[in-house]
């Protein structure tokens, strides 16, 4: 079996297949508050400070956390197919492992609690817009 694997910024067909997601990724932007612009998030992913997944009837964006004591895994970004985004889950999890990450965590809305059985809820974020 082939490990799963980001998509390769330095590829041609990466702006390509960012554009096909661009959909999936602005839809979860919203629920970020606008806190970027796909264009935004499209260029950290070329800088290299997070990573596009890019699947068939979805996306996911994640990056990678350095804190003091660990590595993390966040899924930052997904949206698009429900069910294709929990089946790549545990496989983008197995790839973190190749760069030491220690835990995944997730932001999110609160509904991703009723599907991430296996997730522990550590935090609320309050926002309050001005």
């Amino acid at each position: 079996m082939q490990m799963l694997r980001p998509l390769d910024p330095s590829t041609t067909s990466f702006l390509d297949d960012a554009d096909r997601c661009k959909k999936w990724i602005v839809d979860a932007l919203k629920y970020a508050h606008n806190s970027h612009t796909f264009e935004q998030v499209i260029e950290i992913v070329k800088r290299g400070d997070a990573q596009l997944w890019a699947f068939e009837d979805s996306a996911i964006v994640t990056e990678i956390i350095n804190y003091p004591q660990r590595r993390t895994l966040r899924f930052w970004l997904a949206g698009g197919n429900l069910e294709t985004l929990l089946e790549v889950e545990p496989k983008i999890r197995k790839w973190s492992i190749l760069y030491n990450c220690k835990a995944v965590e997730i932001i999110g809305r609160k509904g991703w609690g009723k599907v991430l059985k296996d997730y522990e809820p550590t935090a609320t974020v309050f926002i309050k817009e001005y």
